[in-house]
């Protein structure tokens, strides 16, 4: 069994919020707004300066404000 690099993951995972808000022409405020979160919070998910521990129910609110499914902030970019 392959071990999970947790920062890998949160590195794709950061990647991928941020590709998804860009997509969608949004701001870091926007996003946050939308996902009830602060734009500090995402601007700190995004930087990937500090790992930070993101719970479900942000990722889940991420992901609705975005329009996408859980499993597309997960998926490993090419």
């Amino acid at each position: 069994m392959n071990k999970i690099n947790v920062y890998n993951e949160y590195n794709n995972l950061s990647e991928n919020i941020k590709g998804y808000r860009k997509m969608r022409k949004l701001t870091q405020e926007q996003l946050a707004e939308k996902a009830l979160c602060s734009t500090s919070y995402i601007k700190q998910i995004e930087s990937q300066k500090n790992f930070k521990n993101v719970t479900f129910i942000t990722i889940t609110n991420i992901c609705n404000a975005l329009g996408i499914d859980t499993v597309d902030l997960f998926r490993k970019n090419k």
